[in-house]
């Protein structure tokens, strides 16, 4: 019995790591993963006869002979049309949404205003647009269903939720009706998912993904691995506090002072004008307003401290900023460099990027988790293409 114990674990950890190779090199064959992984001939041809059945494999024609010729190889890649995921960002202002091929690849990304709305009509719409997906070409159809929270999440339950009143509503249950794996996962943490799997291809085993829109959070990724800390909670930056030298001066978090809904919303309250958005807030920043410039400068002085006070807490190779403001106006990060720089005069070793992926991290980084949950690959590294 032991042998037969081992002998399956032993399968089973082939299969996974063959799995895993075929997803991550796109072009590769059956004598490649063998040389790679150190199988023998019988052992790949029958882990890639299970792959195969599974549905797993596409194959892509004839490779090159090798140097001392021979038979060509038969050239394989994971199925890219295995099947599909549905990744939602639950926003304050809008319901984004993108749907993904298990492989990562976007299929089709929206946005849906949905200020003022509750709720229950949110989840409605998010059921009936899952409803009305047509692919036929996806062999196996929805796999999983990814949900990005603006607040703390904690085994795929809402803790808190700053933005939208959610009624001790259990999203997990209003989705069950499609039969499907759902996740919820704060949104910072799956921009710093997104980061690490689409943007770095693992290459960097620390980073941080820093997103300040209606608040302010950071998806810490350290050796690798996402943290989040006691229930969730690490990563909120946003709830820090802001110290101030005036005595009568009310404590504040400071994603309440610098946040981009809060420097706009302070914009409009100074200049005495209703239904500010960051179009309109940038439209007078380019317009040489002064009061825009006095408060895009707070901003990018708040922006400096929070990443440098970061940068010295976790020591990350690489900061990836997520901000919608810098994303249209990408000059102001070399401004927040200059003064994150000025702060000390010791070399800091973190690299400050503006992300690649500002719109839409978080959907990515949904998308990462659904995958790796789907194939039983969840502690394997996957590099995703988007």
């Amino acid at each position: 019995m032991p042998n037969s114990i081992n002998q399956d674990s032993m399968r089973n950890l082939n299969l996974k790591l063959t799995l895993q190779y075929l997803f991550n090199h796109p072009d590769t064959s059956r004598i490649e993963i063998a040389k790679q992984l150190s199988l023998n001939k019988s052992t790949i041809s029958s882990l890639f006869n299970e792959l195969n059945t599974r549905g797993y494999i596409t194959e892509m024609g004839q490779g090159s002979s090798t140097e001392t010729g021979g038979r060509k190889p038969t050239l394989i890649r994971f199925n890219h049309n295995y099947g599909y995921t549905v990744n939602f960002e639950l926003g304050h202002h809008h319901l984004r949404m993108m749907i993904n091929w298990l492989s990562g690849e976007k299929i089709k990304f929206s946005s849906i205003p949905v200020m003022d709305m509750d709720i229950y009509e949110i989840v409605d719409i998010m059921k009936q647009s899952i409803r009305e997906i047509n692919i036929p070409s996806a062999m196996n159809g929805l796999m999983g269903i990814s949900i990005a929270i603006n607040g703390i999440v904690s085994n795929n339950t809402i803790l808190d939720s700053p933005f939208i009143d959610m009624k001790n509503v259990d999203l997990v249950k209003e989705l069950q009706e499609f039969n499907v794996l759902v996740v919820l996962e704060n949104e910072a943490n799956l921009a710093a998912i997104a980061s690490r799997d689409f943007t770095s291809k693992n290459q960097i085993d620390n980073l941080i993904a820093l997103n300040i829109h209606n608040g302010i959070g950071a998806g810490i990724v350290i050796n690798g691995l996402l943290y989040r800390g006691e229930d969730g909670e690490a990563g909120e930056i946003g709830r820090t506090l802001y110290f101030s030298n005036e005595k009568t001066a009310k404590t504040q978090p400071i994603e309440t002072l610098y946040s981009e809904d809060a420097i706009i919303s302070k914009f409009g309250n100074l200049k005495h004008l209703s239904n500010m958005d960051r179009d309109h807030f940038l439209e007078y920043y380019r317009a040489d307003d002064k009061i825009s410039h006095q408060i895009m400068d707070e901003f990018i002085r708040a922006t400096a401290y929070i990443l440098f006070n970061i940068s010295r807490s976790f020591s990350p190779t690489v900061i990836y900023l997520q901000s919608r403001i810098i994303g249209e106006m990408p000059n102001l990060l070399d401004d927040i460099k200059e003064q994150y720089i000025d702060l000390t005069n010791i070399e800091i070793k973190t690299h400050i990027k503006l992300s690649s992926m500002i719109e839409d991290a978080p959907l990515y980084g949904g998308a990462s988790l659904i995958t790796h949950q789907v194939l039983g690959l969840t502690k394997y590294q996957l590099n995703f293409n988007n």
